[in-house]
């Protein structure tokens, strides 16, 4: 069956429109804004972000936020630090969490990656805390998330229907 004139035309119409203010679109953020935390978080940790999610609408990212903001809070790391910089204006690297990863089967449950972006300043403030206490981000996220889901009341297990 042929397309009218019409439709063709018209829809002709809204393609240029929407190339037109596509091309006008200016970005507001910058990949820069909010750096991304890449690391793995044990299967068990992961499985109480989804009731976390559910209970605060926050998201992992906002999940992550919160739980690295309330930690770095109680290590008492000042909301506005800045690392110390390398002598040619860098910023130190921070501690790795050595690889725990063995080779398993299928069935074994293994680590899990997470992406979240989180803030400049929460990223400023997990470099100080990887230099002061001489572990990795991965470590500090992980204790970071256990505390957080147990001050938000997030159970270790999740309940089984009827029990």
């Amino acid at each position: 069956m042929a397309r009218s004139t019409t439709a063709t035309a018209a829809r002709k119409a809204l393609v240029k429109q929407a190339e037109q203010q596509a091309g006008s679109r200016v970005r507001t953020k910058s990949r820069q804004d909010k750096p991304t935390l890449a690391v793995r978080i044990s299967y068990h940790t992961n499985e109480r972000l989804t009731p976390a999610n559910e209970k605060t609408g926050l998201g992992v990212s906002g999940i992550v936020e919160a739980a690295l903001v309330d930690y770095l809070d109680f290590l008492g790391i000042p909301a506005d630090a800045e690392p110390p910089r390398n002598p040619d204006g860098s910023r130190p690297k921070r501690e790795r969490t050595d690889k725990k990863r063995t080779r398993r089967t299928k069935e074994e449950i293994d680590e899990v990656s997470i992406g979240p972006r989180i803030t400049r300043q929460t990223d400023n403030r997990l470099t100080i805390a990887c230099l002061d206490t001489g572990t990795g981000p991965q470590d500090i996220l992980e204790t970071a998330l256990k505390a957080w889901l147990r001050k938000q009341g997030i159970p270790l297990y999740p309940q089984t229907p009827g029990a």
